[in-house]
This record gives structure tokens, sequence and C-alpha cells, in this order.
């Protein structure tokens, strides 16, 4: 059994179900402020990885002997420690300033470990991570006479282990949104496509019944937030006149929960994505086209951009009435610069659930990560080569080139190979299911326990 210490249960925080009993946690640390908000403020999220298992949530006042995980979940990793890597900055303060004497003695002792949680994200050596503020993080510690061995630390990166060379700190890799979509789609079977449930059935039957007829359209792209590598897919959409063969958003500004410019016009000007393709020609070409296509802006698909992009709900529709899926990750950068981050969104798993290929606007190696997972992909039918392109510019123009191959055949020739990869399609559908997501909870939780 595992045990977590926190310091606070109160009856309107967030409910934590385990085998143990229903517990409203409310985040360690949550005290803390830093920077004109608190850094440990995040709904208690890591109780997402503990509902229905073997895992009992104590009041620290109330252990005595046992051991147990103290976890600090953080939404900002820097501004958690007090400082703001952008600025370059130190408050002189910390989360470990809200940490009681009680706790920092069984940190002492050995008899309980600080898990410090930023498991839904992940960023590179040059970002808010263990990679860059590791001297950081050991100072502090130690000024809290913190044993390193009583530490781990855990964020969404994959390549937490292999493109590191921090030795003394236990790092263990969250795979935050798996664990959310298996546990959210459990829980919300309208959402599935096996089971026994009513609208399972229905949704599994709407799928089986468009083998018999042609989809609307050939792709589904969301993009809720504006960020460079998506504002170039879109616009390549645009330029190649693709555009009105998919599902696509993007929104005006204002519209999005997160605006990286200032004005609606910037969002496709080349000065937010000139970094993607380097070249001047190049860039020139693409942006010919910005004007016609902010004229059409907003592209949305639900009101106010909150149900198909949120992590949990998607628009079954959208998956039974298109063919692929253009998946704009949260990153796609050069791998020289960013070579040491990589994660899975719910981007990506919202293809496999929903019984679509798809093409990945993502760092280099993604692809190669899935196929070590246990999923498989759709070369030869889609060249997938560009998988292995590092610089970004050149992974961005092979990523076109397929998208506009696929884009100009009949749709009907789009529609045999949907079906033809039928069997690849369910292979990953029930892989995530009955292999990849409940493996991946397992181990989260071996890991962070006493006996790992």
């Amino acid at each position: 059994m595992l045990i977590i210490g926190v310091d606070k249960l109160y009856e309107s925080a967030p409910p934590r179900k385990t085998k143990h009993g229903t517990f409203p946690v409310v985040d360690n640390c949550i005290e803390y402020k830093s920077f004109g908000y608190n850094p440990c403020d995040s709904g208690f999220v890591i109780g997402e990885f503990f509902e229905y298992e073997d895992v009992d949530i104590k009041l620290v006042s109330n252990i005595e002997d046992e051991k147990y995980i103290y976890p600090v979940c953080v939404r900002d990793f820097g501004h958690s420690l007090g400082i703001d890597i952008w600025e370059k900055t130190d408050n002189n303060t910390s989360f470990l300033d809200f940490i009681s004497e009680k706790t920092l003695s069984h940190f002492r002792s050995g008899q309980a470990k600080l898990l410090i949680y930023y498991g839904y994200e992940e960023d590179s050596i040059d970002g808010d991570s263990l990679f860059r503020l590791h001297s950081d993080l050991l100072r502090k510690l130690s000024e809290k006479k913190i044993p390193i061995e009583s530490v781990m630390y855990s964020d969404a990166n994959i390549l937490l282990h292999t493109e590191s060379d921090i030795k003394d700190i236990k790092m263990v890799v969250s795979n935050y949104c798996t664990n959310t979509f298996y546990r959210y789609t459990r829980e919300h079977k309208q959402n599935l496509y096996h089971g026994k449930h009513e609208k399972s059935i229905e949704n599994r039957q709407k799928w089986e019944d468009s083998r018999n007829r042609i989809r609307d359209k050939y792709f589904l792209c969301y993009n809720r937030i504006p960020k460079s590598h998506r504002a170039l897919i879109v616009l390549s959409l645009y330029k190649n006149n693709s555009l009105d063969k998919g599902i696509v958003s993007f929104p005006n500004y204002g519209m999005s929960s997160w605006d990286i410019v200032e004005k609606k016009e910037d969002y496709l000007k080349k000065e937010h994505y000139w970094w993607i393709l380097k070249e001047g020609d190049i860039i020139e070409e693409y942006e010919k086209y910005s004007d016609g296509l902010i004229e059409k802006l907003p592209l949305q698909l639900d009101k106010g951009f909150d149900i198909c992009h949120s992590i949990t709900h998607f628009n079954l529709n959208h998956y039974l009435n298109s063919y692929f899926v253009i998946c704009t990750e949260s990153h796609c950068v050069d791998r020289k610069e960013s070579g040491n981050a990589l994660a899975f969104t719910e981007k990506t798993l919202k293809p496999i659930m929903n019984l679509h290929p798809f093409i990945l606007v993502a760092n280099a190696g993604s692809l190669k990560q899935l196929k070590e997972y246990g999923f498989k992909t759709f070369s030869p039918f889609i060249d997938e080569s560009y998988d292995d392109i590092d610089d970004v510019g050149k992974r961005f123009l092979a990523i076109e080139q397929e998208i506009n191959k696929l884009c100009s055949k009949p749709i009907e020739e789009i529609h045999e190979w949907y079906w033809s990869i039928e069997d690849i399609l369910k292979h990953n559908y029930y892989h995530f299911y009955n292999k990849f997501a409940p493996k991946e909870r397992q181990r989260f939780l071996d890991e962070i326990s006493f006996k790992a």
C-alpha cells in the first residue's frame, strides 16, 4: 500500500477516491506565493493516479511511524523555487518554506520522501525543468537540510533519463495525459467504441456504418492555442488549397486561453514562424497568403474553443466525418535545441482513441517513441521519414509534402486506404486501453513508492 501524506483535507476540495476512501485533498504548500500567484495550486492533480488504487491518503499530523510520500504539485517549476528563469531573478523563497518542521524531520530521517510533481509539462534544457534548475534545487534543499536521497522529481518528458546526466535525484516520467484519458473515458463510456454501455455500442455502430459512405472531409486539425508551428500548418493548408478539405480550427485574438501576440493580424505573420522555415525565399512564399487567411478567422468548431479541444472531451462526429488527423502537438522544434524533451499529450492520444491515422507535427523521434510503446503507424502509405529529420524547417516541409499528397488523392481512394488499415487502427485503440495506459499508470505508482 502506498501512503500519501497531505497537510489539509477540506470538504470543498477536489475529491480523490481510492480503495481506502474518498479524500478531499488540498495541495501541499498551496499557500506559497511567488511572483504574484500560487505555483503549487494544481487541484491536487497527481491524485488522478491514485483513484481506485491501493493508496491511502493521510494527514501528516496523524502519521506516526509509517513511511509516506509527500507530493508537491507545481504549475511552474521555476516559480515554485522562487526563480523567474526568464528574468533571471531569485526571490530567495520557495515552496520548501511552507513545509512543516514535522515533515522536514521525516525527510531527514528517511521516513518520508518529497515528490516534486510537474507531471503535465515537459521542457528542454533551456526551459522550465529540472535540467535548467538542478543546481538551484540542490541549493534550496541544502538550506533546509533535506537529503537528496529523500527527493524525487517528476515531469512528462519521456527522455528524462536518456537525455540527462543528472544522477543524484530520482526522476520519474509521468505520462499524465495518458492516465487522464484512461481514467476519464472509462468513467464516461460515451467516449468509447468498446464495451456494453449503450452509448459505446452506438459509437461502434456509427463507426461501422461509415464503412459504406464517403465521409465529408479528408482530415481533422485542431489548433486552439496559436503557436508558431500551428499557425504555419494552417497557413500551409490555405496556401495549398486544402483548408476546405478538412475540419480545421484556429482562433482570432482573444478567443484562446493563451494569446501569444497583441493583434490577430500577427498570428500568421513571418515574425512568428520565421525560425521554423529560416530561409527568406521560403518564408516570403508563405507570407503571401497571410492576409487572405486572416480574413477567414476565426476557424471555430465549438463555442469558445472549449469542447473538442479540451483534454478530456472530444466531438465524435469530427472523427466520423474525416479520415486522418493532422496532429499539431505542443512542441515542434529543432532537435539540437530541444532534443531532450519529448512527450505525448491528448493531441496524439485523441486520434488513437478515435480510430484515426495521423501525421504528427511534433518533435523529431515522436513516431519512433510511439512504436517503442507498441503502437503501429502508417507507413508506407504515409512517408514517415519526416520523423527522422532533426531540422524543424526541413521536417515541416516533409510533413507538408505528405499532407499535399493525401489531399491530392480522390477522397474515394482515401476512404479505401482508411479501411485497409482497419487492423492497425483497432490495434492502436485496444493497445492503449488494454496494455499501454494501465502499464504506464502502474509503472508510475511503482516508481514513486518506497519499494522502487
